[in-house]
């Protein structure tokens, strides 16, 4: 089961290869400018990834539990009612979440960037 999702994820990137050039032959014939276009593609995935991961991974965690708390102990009207109902402003809560497709996004990132180098190459040399 594993393998046809692995094969399902290749042959979504290719298709969106395919996709790309067919786009992008409208309006340019270059293939150089292709690459280039591929690359740029490439690199935005990496970014969006990259902050999706990052995000995942709880690297803002602290920094909200501050911000909650010090929003918490400046506003009276929050801190009659944690009074009221005896909590704790400081009590840890997890702010995390969860993006299933920032592998997947990656993968295709590093895919058109692998793609684009190649290309270059060739066309170049």
């Amino acid at each position: 089961m594993k393998e046809l999702s692995t094969l399902y994820k290749l042959l979504l990137w290719l298709i969106s290869l395919l996709f790309s050039y067919i786009g992008f032959i409208f309006f340019d014939k270059s293939l150089l400018n292709w690459a280039d276009f591929l690359f740029l593609i490439g690199l935005s995935l990496l970014m969006i990834g990259s902050v999706m991961t990052i995000i995942s991974g709880g690297f803002f965690t602290s920094f909200l539990h501050s911000c909650k708390v010090f929003f918490h102990s400046i506003s009276r009207k929050e801190q009659v009612i944690q009074e009221s109902e005896r909590k704790d402003p400081k009590n840890r809560s997890h702010f995390r979440t969860y993006f299933t497709s920032s592998k997947m996004i990656l993968l295709f990132g590093f895919g058109y960037c692998a793609v684009s180098l190649l290309l270059s190459i060739i066309l170049i040399n």
